[in-house]
Parts: C-alpha cells; sequence; structure tokens
C-alpha cells in the first residue's frame, strides 16, 4: 500500500478541493467498483477485505492537517462534520471506520517518511536528536568552543493525561465500584511516538538509584529550597494512580524550542527517574558540555562530572528558589548561559496542552501517536519558521542591555569601584556567607525548647497559684443564695492547672537532664538572655518563611490567572483568593516588621512596594540570618546589589552576542547546506525510483517553504545597529554525506571570534545573502 500511495502522490494532480463518492450509489453486487477502488489508490478501505466503505486519501490528510493546527479537534466531531456536508445522519460505526482509515494513512505516511529517511542516509537511531536543531548542532569548522555544545530545558506536565479503561471492582464491603476492577484494554503490541519517546524499561533503570546514583542525587542540606517543590513528592498525584494509567508527560527541548526526547509519567507524579533518564541519553548522543534548565534543577544531579554536565534554574522558577541555590544555578550567575530563560518547556506546554481533551480516553498507542504527531508538526512549522526570529529577538535583547554599560561606569565610579572584578568576588563572598548559614545546633534547639518550657511553668504555676488562693479563700458563707454552686468549677479548674503543672515539669526534668543542666534557669541569668535572643531570631525567620510563601503563592497565582485556557469560574474563584492572600500577606508583613524590631540590633523593617516586587524574593535568605549583621558588606546594599545585577546581565549579554553570532551563521550555512544536499539526491533517484524522488521533492518544499521569509529576518538580523556576526557560508565539521559541499566554493574564514569589523566584508555578506535569496526565490 505504501508503494501505491508513493506512485499515486507523484501522479495526481494536487488541486485544492475534496473529491466525495455516495457510497449509496453504488450496488452491493457491484463487483467492478470493488475493483475501481482498489485500483484507484486516492481512497483508503475500512477492511483488508471487501470493503463497503472508502475515504478519500484528501478527506483523511484534511483531518490530519486540521488536527495538528487544532490538537482539540478529535476523530468524532470531525467525523459529524463530513455527515452534516453529506446530509447523513452520524453513526456510531462511522467514526470507528474512519480511525481504521487514518490509523492506515498514518502508517503509510511514517513508511514513506522512513524510505525517504533511507535514501537520504538519514535512518540512525539517534538520527533526528542529533540533527533537529541546525542552530545548535550544525557545528562549522573553525568556530569558537562555547562553554555550553548544546543548552536546553526539561520539565514535566500532567495535562497530557490518558485514563485507563477498567472493570467495574468491588471494594471491601461488597459494592460496586466503577472502574476500580482489573483493566480492560484491548492488547496492542504496537507502541507509537517513533523517535521521540523513551521506552518505560529504559526510565525504570532509574526508578531505584544505585549507591553511585544517590551520592548523585542532591539532599535537603544541599539543596536548601527542595523542600519548596511539591512536584518532588509523590503525595500530590497518589490519587490519580487508580485512574490513569499515563499521568502526564516529561519533556525536553533545545533552547530554540525543537523537541528532543520525551517520556511517559506512568502512574506516578514527577520523579526523578524521567529526568535521570533523558539526561542519560542526551548525554550518550549529543556528548559532553551538555546545559539543561530544570525547574528544580538545583535538587537534581547525575553522575556526570566527566561529561561536563551543568543543571540550570529556569529564569522564572528562580525566583522561589533559596538564595544559594540561584548563585549556582540561576542562568544570571553560570557562566557561558547568556540570556537563556530555561522556560521553554512552559512555552511549549501552553500550547501542547490543547491536546489533552483528544488524548485523554484513547489508547496509548493512539496517545503516542498523536503526540509525537504534534511534536513533528510544532517542529517543522512552528519552531522552524520562528527560529530566526527567535535569534532576531534575542540579539536585540542582547544590544539593549549593553547600552547599559556607560550606566555601570558611572555607578562604578560613584560607588569607588575599580574593576569589575570586583562584582565576581562580591558574588563569591555572599556564598560563602549562605554557605555558612546552616541549620540550628541540636543544642540551641533543645535550649530553645527548654527556654520555652520554662516559661510555661512559670506561667502555669502562677495559674496554679491564683487557683488554689480561690479555692482556699472559698467558705461556705460565699455560697450564693441562688443559682449554681461555684464549688466544683473551682475544684476542677485547680484539677487542670496541677496537672498542667506537672506536665511541664516533666517535660522540664527530662530537658535538663538532657542538656546536663545541674541548676534551674530563671529570668535575668546569662542562659536565660541568651536563649531569649535565640528564640526572638527563630520567631523572625518563622515571619520571613510565612511572609515568602505567601509571596511565591501569589506570583503563580497570578501567572495562572493569565495563562490560556484558565476557565472563567477558576480566574474568578482565583481572583477572590488574590484579595483575601494580599490581606494575608499585608497581615504576614506586619508580623515580620514587629518580628524584625524585636531583635537586637533590629532588623530593618519592609514596605509593602518592596514585597510586591518580585526580584525581591532573591533576597529573602539574606533576611532570615540574625547571628551576624551583614547590613556593612557593600554586596548587601541595595545600591551596590543593583550595580551587581548589571554587570551581570552585560556579562551574559555579552556572551548571548557570541553564541547568536555562531548560531546565526550556523542557519545560514544550513539553509544553503541542505537544499544542495536534497536536490541532489532527488536528482539522483529521478531515474531509478521517481516516487521515492517526488516524496524527497515534497520535504525540501515544506521545509523550504519559508527559506525566503528566514533569509529575509537574517539579512535584517545584519543591519541591527551592533550586529558583529557574519553571514558567510562556512563548512560544516561532520556533514551528512562526504560530498555535501561544493569545493569549487570556499567559504572565507572568519577570526575565532566570529566578529566582523570589516564594512566591506559586510557589504559581501549582504550581497552573498541577497543572491541566495534570488535562487530560493526562483525555486520557489
Amino acid at each position: 500500500m505504501t508503494d501505491a500511495y508513493l506512485e499515486w502522490s507523484r501522479s495526481v494532480d494536487q488541486e485544492v478541493g475534496m473529491s466525495w463518492l455516495n457510497m449509496e450509489d453504488v450496488a452491493e453486487d457491484d463487483e467492478s467498483r470493488m475493483l475501481r477502488i482498489v485500483d484507484l489508490f486516492g481512497y483508503l478501505p475500512c477492511s483488508p477485505g471487501n470493503p463497503s466503505v472508502v475515504i478519500t486519501i484528501r478527506a483523511v490528510e484534511y483531518y490530519r492537517v486540521l488536527f495538528l493546527r487544532c490538537p482539540r479537534l478529535s476523530v468524532q466531531p470531525f467525523v459529524k462534520a463530513l455527515c452534516d456536508i453529506h446530509g447523513v445522519p452520524f453513526k456510531p460505526y462511522l467514526r470507528e471506520q474512519f480511525s481504521i482509515c487514518f490509523d492506515l494513512y498514518l502508517s503509510i505516511l511514517a513508511e514513506a517518511k522512513t524510505r525517504v529517511n533511507r535514501a537520504l542516509g538519514r535512518d540512525g537511531v539517534n538520527w533526528r536528536v542529533e540533527n533537529t536543531c541546525p542552530a545548535c548542532q550544525y557545528r562549522l569548522a573553525g568556530e569558537e568552543k562555547l562553554k555550553f555544545g548544546m543548552m536546553g530545558c526539561m520539565d514535566g506536565n500532567d495535562s497530557l493525561k490518558r485514563v485507563q479503561r477498567k472493570s467495574s471492582g468491588m471494594d471491601d464491603l461488597g459494592n460496586v465500584l466503577v472502574g476500580a476492577g482489573p483493566s480492560r484494554e484491548r492488547m496492542d503490541s504496537r507502541t507509537g511516538g517513533g523517535t521521540y519517546f523513551l521506552s518505560r524499561e529504559e526510565v525504570d533503570q532509574f526508578a531505584r538509584p544505585s549507591s553511585q546514583n544517590d551520592a548523585a542525587m542532591l539532599n535537603t542540606e544541599d539543596s536548601p529550597c527542595a523542600p519548596r517543590w511539591k512536584n518532588m513528592s509523590d503525595k500530590l498525584t497518589a490519587s490519580m494512580w487508580a485512574i490513569f494509567e499515563e499521568t502526564g508527560l516529561f519533556l525536553s527541548l533545545c533552547r530554540h524550542g525543537f523537541v528532543l526526547l520525551a517520556a511517559d509519567m506512568v502512574r506516578s507524579g514527577e520523579q526523578s527517574k524521567y529526568a535521570l533518564a533523558i539526561v542519560n541519553r542526551l548525554i550518550d548522543i549529543l556528548g559532553e558540555d551538555l546545559a539543561m534548565g530544570y525547574d528544580i534543577g538545583c535538587g537534581f544531579a547525575v553522575t556526570a562530572q566527566d561529561k561536563h554536565y551543568h543543571s540550570l534554574v529556569g529564569t522564572f522558577h528562580g525566583h522561589a528558589h533559596a538564595r544559594l541555590c540561584q548563585t549556582k544555578h540561576l542562568g544570571t550567575y553560570v557562566e557561558g548561559n547568556g540570556l537563556e530563560d530555561s522556560e521553554g518547556c512552559e512555552r511549549f506546554f501552553s500550547k501542547s496542552n490543547a491536546l489533552a481533551s483528544s488524548v485523554r480516553y484513547s489508547s496509548s498507542f493512539h496517545r503516542r501517536q498523536a503526540i509525537s504527531a504534534y511534536f513533528e508538526h510544532n517542529d517543522d512549522f512552528e519552531t522552524w519558521p520562528n527560529l530566526v526570529k527567535f535569534l532576531e529577538n534575542n540579539y536585540k535583547q542582547a544590544l539593549e542591555i549593553l547600552r547599559d554599560v556607560p550606566v555601570l561606569q558611572v555607578e562604578m565610579h560613584e560607588l569607588g569601584i575599580l574593576s569589575e572584578t570586583t562584582f565576581s568576588e562580591w558574588l563569591e563572598e555572599e556564598k560563602e556567607y549562605l554557605k555558612s548559614l546552616k541549620k540550628e545546633p541540636l543544642e540551641e534547639t533543645l535550649q530553645m525548647e527548654y527556654y520555652r518550657k520554662l516559661e510555661a511553668l512559670f506561667a502555669a504555676e502562677k495559674d496554679l497559684s491564683a487557683a488554689n488562693h480561690a479555692w482556699i479563700m472559698y467558705t461556705p458563707a460565699s455560697l450564693p443564695s441562688k443559682g449554681p454552686d461555684p464549688t466544683r468549677k473551682l475544684e476542677t479548674d485547680r484539677r487542670h492547672a496541677l496537672e498542667a503543672r506537672d506536665d511541664l515539669k516533666v517535660h522540664v526534668r527530662m530537658l535538663e537532664h538532657r542538656l546536663g543542666i545541674t541548676e534551674r534557669w530563671v529570668p535575668g541569668t546569662e542562659q536565660w538572655e541568651r536563649t531569649k535572643k535565640m528564640v526572638s531570631s527563630a520567631t523572625y525567620q518563622r515571619a520571613v518563611d510565612k511572609l515568602e510563601g505567601l509571596v511565591v503563592a501569589r506570583l503563580f497565582e497570578l501567572t495562572k490567572m493569565n495563562m490560556s485556557g484558565t476557565g472563567y469560574k477558576l480566574r474568578k474563584h482565583m481572583g477572590h483568593a488574590l484579595k483575601s492572600r494580599s490581606q494575608a500577606i499585608r497581615t504576614a508583613l506586619d508580623q515580620y516588621n514587629a518580628a524584625a524590631a524585636s531583635l537586637k540590633p533590629p532588623k530593618p523593617a519592609l514596605t509593602w512596594e518592596q514585597i510586591v516586587e518580585c526580584t525581591f524574593l532573591s533576597d529573602f535568605d539574606l533576611l532570615r540570618d540574625t547571628r551576624e549583621d551583614i547590613r556593612d558588606r557593600p554586596w548587601s546594599r541595595p545600591r551596590e546589589r543593583k550595580a551587581m545585577d548589571r554587570y551581570f546581565k552585560i556579562l551574559r549579554a555579552r556572551e548571548e552576542i557570541k553564541r547568536l553570532n555562531i548560531e546565526i551563521r550556523r542557519v545560514a550555512t544550513f539553509l544553503q547546506d541542505e537544499d544542495v544536499f536534497l536536490q541532489r539526491h532527488e536528482t539522483e533517484l529521478a531515474a531509478d525510483n521517481p516516487a521515492l524522488s517526488h516524496q524527497i521533492q515534497l520535504y525540501r518544499r515544506r521545509r523550504g517553504r519559508y527559506n525566503a521569509n528566514l533569509w529575509s529576518r537574517l539579512i535584517k538580523v545584519t543591519k541591527l545597529p551592533g550586529f558583529t556576526g557574519t553571514l558567510l557560508r562556512g563548512a560544516e565539521k561532520s556533514p551528512f554525506v562526504p560530498s555535501l559541499h561544493n569545493p569549487t566554493v570556499e567559504a572565507a574564514e572568519d577570526d575565532d571570534d566570529g566578529a566582523n569589523d570589516n564594512e566591506d566584508d559586510d557589504n559581501e555578506d549582504f550581497v552573498q545573502a541577497m543572491r541566495v535569496m534570488e535562487v530560493v526565490g526562483r525555486s520557489e
């Protein structure tokens, strides 16, 4: 059938429109008509024997394209639309028949794609991952080596869940529970997903880390902000396991948005095994110098020191991470990161969430089939056309940041900073300070508990003394002439006060024994006053934690309110919640300021304007410490910190310019090489296998339809004030085939830094790009 499809695809006229066949007009015993259906390759049968219904390839292709553009459109509404067009009532079996034809059509397309890749020499198991992004992976000879050979991001998403079909079961009491019995899903040997998905077996290898992996996983002490991220625990998703088979998707992208690998999250939350499996495969395929952003990247590591793997934290999620974590993993402070925000997965999920309604009740195979088709379509028709736009926007952003260099120089002069290296020294000093902030020692914790119990004991003794006095002073003459007798209440109050004091005495004696205290503390002694100060500090730190938690929750709720797909009722509910949360933040702010004022020396008070600033979250850890006054250190003062932040932004912008100059030249070279490569193979196969040659032509046209726009944007980038790159064609380090480049056309070698400061070279770049655009325009 694939052979027939390839031949039909080559010969059929590509006019726009749909051909309809009304089977009601065909007699059931018209065998000649049945033969025509088999011979005419424009139709797909619904059964392998003697089909009674056929569907045109054009109709199936229209649904495929519509579904990829609007993933919410499942088979059933499309078939209902066809019934409306033909004026016939919808029957459930029509949906089944269309689904059969659609599966058959996708299988044919997959086989055709396999033959094309085999003819192009691109049929390796890992070829797609190795060559998915020209800007990241089309490396050229002589270009400067970057610290991170490839950058990307990964994250989990629970929207693409799939309900597991189960029969009814019984609980312990004999009650019938719908969907609680054994699985009743039909066995299907097909897996789907192509080269995008990792197998469950590969992921489960990392389910229980070995002793070596145990050392690689960061613990709570190494990652102080790990407890803040609830998706590191399965408790939040345990209730889904009885309903869903796949509870979500774990995805990895390159920094430009091309899909690398994915894994199904199976009856679990976002466990570390999914990230470990994907990073392990990426390192095996892509090699060393890989940097991946992850929202809990600080709590995730792999045994890949020899491969120079670096774990980053996304810019948005980084606001809720501890300051020490930010200094290590936030892109602003990571050398070689540039302006990469590592939040590409969030943008991707905002679009792919539309798939949820289509795959929620599908089979495991059809779910993967739909997701992988969406991946491929998004790469070809969304990410690829917008690749140069991504590079252009980043270049503009970097140039805009670099315009602050004179401002930084003025600030350095006013602050008496002689060298930019001072800012790096400040950051290292801040790191060392934050590392010194450990948990409170056990002895201090026991001392504070002892202090609190003593306070409670002294208060209980006063209450008991008052109760005894009231009980002793009560006489028969005090009895009221009317009403209930209060004697029983006085006796009860005295008994409760006595029991409370005795209980506290037991706790106090236990703590004294553990602390080795021979003489009980009393107010005014040195131990009492010192521990009282520690208790005040702990109260202050809890106020800081509460305030930070409320602010973080407010940030994420505000983001959710603006997220596409959030319903009106949910937005309204969140709006009311934010009003009450704002009041809660104000209350927590008042509590913080009160706790800060009680310290000696007092901590500075905060204002509402400071709290609502997102960037202030990175300084919460500096507020927690009460052992040492750091207000005199330069990196803790607002003006110096502002200058330090400006310096690191400028530093990252310079790195981004260097990376973009390399990536822009890679894309320009790829656009020329790819077209030459595909045309050569198309010509070579035209005589022996014209049908396959035609498929290569379709593939070339599908990717090449955007070439003119890409070249136009590339030339637009060269005109940016401050552009230092080049569009000169380079020589690929490891081309797809040895004879890919034309030996008669040699590209001029650039300097190591890729800079082009010569005006004549800029003009030559422009002229060459314009010539390529003319060639592309003629071919289109």
